[in-house]
């Protein structure tokens, strides 16, 4: 029997012919729930204004939401629509910022000691000391 290898009851079946000689289709009909607090172009803006301003912040995108469309939103909304554009909070990595003589240096030190072998490199001590 075809149901059986398909693994679908006769209800299920009967109900996709009922549809399809009715409608021309058997399509998936929306279903109900929580109407969306954004549209797709609001989905946009927010993921746009997060790109364009990276150092901006949660409450920052829901004011301006706010200002372009009159609107309230939650920071949940916002935090879930930027998931889902692929954007997430991170912290930015703390280093010392480097002016050009000291990248020169730094870059002339490991090409000086790239060829080292193991050995060499057991006889150095690193510390997380800093001559600032």
């Amino acid at each position: 029997m075809l149901l059986g290898r398909l693994n679908v009851s006769r209800s299920v079946v009967q109900r996709l012919w009922d549809q399809y000689q009715s409608e021309d289709s058997v399509s998936r009909r929306p279903v109900p729930g929580r109407p969306r607090s954004t549209t797709p172009a609001e989905d946009r803006f927010l993921a746009l204004s997060a790109r364009r301003r990276r150092t901006t912040t949660v409450p920052q995108l829901v004011a301006d939401h706010f200002q372009a469309s009159g609107r309230r939103i939650s920071a949940t909304t916002v935090r879930n629509r930027l998931h889902n554009a692929g954007l997430y909070a991170r912290r930015p990595v703390v280093c010392v910022p480097l002016n050009g003589r000291q990248r020169r240096n730094r870059l002339c030190w490991a090409r000086e000691h790239v060829s080292w072998t193991q050995q060499q490199w057991a006889s150095v001590l690193f510390t997380d000391e800093s001559d600032l």
